[in-house]
């Protein structure tokens, strides 16, 4: 046999109602409710009463479409996850993205959840959303002045290619050469003499040296490489600067 309980209950009738004809009194409804982020923060506020940073105004997205009349959402309140309450002041831009007013300000981020809450009432021919939500009086704020960041001027590195066309120098201990006679990174014209110190490359060998005079008259220069260059005539080499 099925194990049965019955439940009883007693109370004080008050009214009446014909289901059948009083429906429309009854009021059953269902709580929904929908989803955007918060896409954009306002300008950041010291709040006098507890010093804590604090947005007053947000700007949302991903709740309504671009052809929403966002007409009908203006004054409708919404609710961050940390359940601060704001007011939706006016649409943003043609995207369908918002402008949140928060009056005692919230401390919700960018990509946060926004959250619209509203109830609809069973047998409402119009269909429309009631909320029960009180936005809370205002906390005032001090504006946090955000100093601008200055702009690192970036610096750019001229490279020259040249060519290895002749090895001198005594030979160190590891069989290196410790001059290198490279062509093709200055016309005869230039004075090569106000360039020593400038590093040389070569890539094949990944060696650096530094510029230590002209060799002769054809724009050809003298590079002294301290720990040697193995690489052969006719290896590349690079003038940075």
């Amino acid at each position: 046999s099925t194990s049965a309980c019955r439940l009883a209950f007693s109370g004080r009738l008050v009214e009446k109602v014909d289901p059948l004809k009083d429906a429309s009194r009854i009021r059953i409804f269902t709580p929904k409710e929908k989803r955007g982020i918060v896409s954009r923060q306002g300008d950041p506020y010291r709040r006098d009463d507890d010093q804590k940073v604090v947005r007053y105004e947000l700007f949302g997205d991903e709740l309504f479409k671009k052809e929403t009349n966002m007409k009908l959402f203006v004054g409708m309140m919404l609710v961050t996850e940390t359940g601060d309450i704001g007011e939706i002041k006016s649409s943003f831009g043609t995207s369908g993205k918002f402008r949140v007013w928060f009056p005692a300000g919230t401390d919700a981020k960018e990509g946060d959840p926004l959250i619209l809450k509203f109830k609809r009432y069973a047998h409402d021919e119009k269909k429309e959303m009631h909320q029960d939500l009180v936005l809370p009086s205002a906390r005032v704020g001090t504006r946090i002045e955000i100093q601008p960041k200055s702009k690192k001027k970036k610096t750019s590195t001229k490279v020259v290619v040249g060519e290895v066309v002749n090895l001198k120098g005594d030979l160190l201990d590891n069989g290196k050469h410790t001059v290198a006679i490279v062509s093709g990174f200055f016309t005869p014209e230039i004075n090569i003499r106000e360039r020593v110190g400038t590093k040389v490359v070569i890539p094949s060998t990944k060696e650096e040296g530094k510029i230590a005079g002209p060799f002769g008259k054809a724009g050809k220069c003298k590079v002294n490489f301290e720990e040697g260059v193995s690489a052969e005539v006719g290896a590349k080499a690079e003038l940075h600067s």
